[in-house]
């Protein structure tokens, strides 16, 4: 498995990644990924700890792919930029794995980020014969990219693999969209660490720790970027506050919209009643989910086409027995079962987004249900039979690949 964002790193692809390694069985995944975050070069906190704690083998590089920078000003800047950077962090990464198949004898290399890594298992594929598998989310096949950007490569890799791994039916949809053979396409919808994640008493002292004593908690859990829709929600939270005084919104996470969102609280006169509190621990995140009253998560689909392609937090919330709020855009309409583990609104709508907060608050029988309901959804998508899947399909390539040999 090779991934730029992986665990220690919170969010969805992270977790799912980690995941099937963990739950394989032993001696069946070799993970490679990051100590850097690409996005800004930062130290990824915690990584070593992480490592040491888990029982499969993790190596790490710096990085993976270049750390983000601007948009090159002409073809020659992006030309320095390829000879300078991505070739010499390109023959570090093949170094790397080279010496990884040949140490494990591995005959399968799964990728994470398709944008950035794509070329890697095609090099392997070629060279040495190994099997190449995609793991695809959503917004990276539905963003649409600008001519010349890796949008008109996009297609030709997702054709050569030999397996594609869709999270939902969304995916698999817009994969063969693409052009992908259906018959290629392996759908294994994300799961939930019903281990780690599960029902537990309101944590006093997370609530202390983040100054909410006495609050009715809706927490939204989720990186800081617009498809979330925690503006939306913030845009609504005064019809909320008013309707229903002792609640907070908690949002958990980081990314380049905090400061906005910041201010959108301040704008609304509801800072006081909504919580930032940036990348939590384990251990509070957890804490969060089951002091929470209420989920909230109303992604929508952005005009270049960036989408959810399935929203993980919404599992973990139920499998902690929360209902939950999501938008009706994406693969969230599959991880979400409308009226039954939690409620579905248009992301795009501040008032429909109040409103179904407000309903679930204010009506004590339904959140009951719709609680009852999402621990049932939780249970019934454990990581272990995702993980078999999985597995199921890596032995058929192999098999494949050595009939062929």
């Amino acid at each position: 498995m090779v991934a730029s964002i992986f665990t220690p790193i919170q969010g969805g692809s992270a977790t799912v990644y980690a995941n099937l390694c963990r739950f394989a069985p032993p001696g069946k995944m070799v993970a490679l990924a990051t100590r850097r975050h690409y996005q800004d070069g930062a130290e990824i906190p915690g990584w070593e700890a992480h490592d040491a704690g888990v029982d499969f083998p993790i190596y790490r590089l710096d990085l993976l792919r270049p750390e983000m920078a601007p948009p090159p000003a002409n073809k020659l800047v992006s030309a320095w930029r390829f000879l300078i950077i991505d070739i010499p962090l390109r023959l570090k990464v093949v170094s790397m794995v080279w010496k990884l198949i040949r140490k494990h004898r591995i005959r399968i290399v799964c990728i994470g980020e398709l944008a950035s890594t794509a070329w890697l298992a095609e090099f392997f594929r070629r060279v040495l014969g190994t099997r190449m598998v995609l793991y695809v989310h959503g917004e990276e096949i539905t963003t649409r990219f600008d001519a010349g950007s890796f949008g008109s490569r996009r297609v030709a890799h997702l054709r050569s693999a030999d397996a594609v791994v869709a999270v939902s039916r969304f995916t698999e949809k817009a994969l063969i969209e693409q052009g992908v053979a259906a018959e290629r396409i392996c759908l294994i919808e994300n799961g939930v660490d019903t281990t780690r994640f599960s029902p537990g008493p309101d944590d006093a002292a997370f609530r202390a720790k983040y100054g909410l004593i006495g609050k009715r908690l809706v927490v939204a859990v989720g990186r800081l970027v617009a498809r979330k829709g925690f503006d939306k929600t913030i845009g609504g939270w005064a019809r909320v506050h008013a309707a229903h005084p002792d609640a907070q919104l908690v949002i958990i996470g980081d990314g380049p919209l905090r400061a906005e969102l910041e201010a959108a609280a301040l704008a609304v006169g509801e800072s006081d009643s909504i919580t930032l509190v940036g990348a939590v621990s384990d251990a509070d995140l957890l804490a969060a989910y089951r002091s929470a009253s209420l989920f909230v998560m109303p992604n929508r689909t952005m005009p270049d086409g960036e989408t959810e392609g399935f929203g993980l937090v919404f599992l973990e919330a139920n499998a902690c027995g929360r209902a939950v709020i999501g938008g009706r855009a994406g693969g969230a309409v599959e991880a979400v079962k409308d009226g039954e583990s939690g409620l579905l609104v248009n992301g795009e709508s501040v008032d429909e987004i109040a409103e179904a907060i407000i309903r679930v608050l204010g009506d004590d029988a339904l959140r009951r249900r719709l609680e009852a309901g999402a621990l049932r959804h939780a249970q019934a998508n454990s990581w272990e039979s995702r993980v078999r899947i999985f597995q199921d399909l890596c032995g058929k390539l192999q098999n494949e690949g050595e009939h062929n040999v």
